[in-house]
């Protein structure tokens, strides 16, 4: 662009003069022109193919050489032999249950040596044997067994175990 004004501008200027100068100095800016053209004419640019084929070749130059480096840095931790896991089990308590302990959501109604008639509706459940006694915490668990307090019964038995009940009948029956 400021070729092409610079040009106009000469060509203006040396249209006001006489001939011999002004094809002296049209040629003058002819050849300044040129030099001026060849000065800011910018150098070839390579092609789009060729720039995307020098990057493609640096980044696998470069990703060779970090995957050596990773090679190197892992190597090592690779020989080493990975350890095995072994799990333990889990620790289970087995606690036997306590007849005493169990017996002492009986003794308000049964007595604290089973002496007693429970609200006087219920036998005296002192001296009976275990099984008599786990037969009968049977029956209340699921509704077979059972007089006027059957009801009450039920709801004390039904948070038994099995395994409760067997040293309830144990403990009723050393009484």
């Amino acid at each position: 662009m400021k070729i092409v004004i610079s040009t106009l501008v000469a060509f203006l200027l040396l249209g006001c003069s006489d001939q011999e100068s002004t094809s002296k100095v049209q040629e003058e800016v002819a050849q300044k022109t040129v030099e001026v053209v060849e000065q800011e004419t910018p150098q070839v640019v390579k092609e789009p193919e060729e720039v995307v084929q020098e990057s493609v070749e640096e980044v696998k130059k470069e990703t060779t050489e970090v995957v050596k480096v990773v090679e190197k840095e892992v190597a090592p931790i690779k020989s080493l032999e990975t350890p095995k896991v072994v799990e333990k089990a889990p620790v289970v308590a087995t606690v036997k249950p306590d007849g005493a302990v169990l017996f002492k959501a009986c003794i308000s109604c049964h007595g604290v040596n089973a002496e007693k008639k429970a609200l006087n509706k219920s036998q005296i459940i002192q001296g009976w044997e275990s099984t008599k006694v786990v037969n009968a915490l049977h029956g209340y668990k699921d509704g077979s067994y059972g007089g006027p307090m059957k009801a009450i019964m039920k709801g004390q038995v039904t948070k038994l175990s099995d395994e409760d009940i067997k040293a309830l009948g144990d403990y009723i029956s050393g009484l």
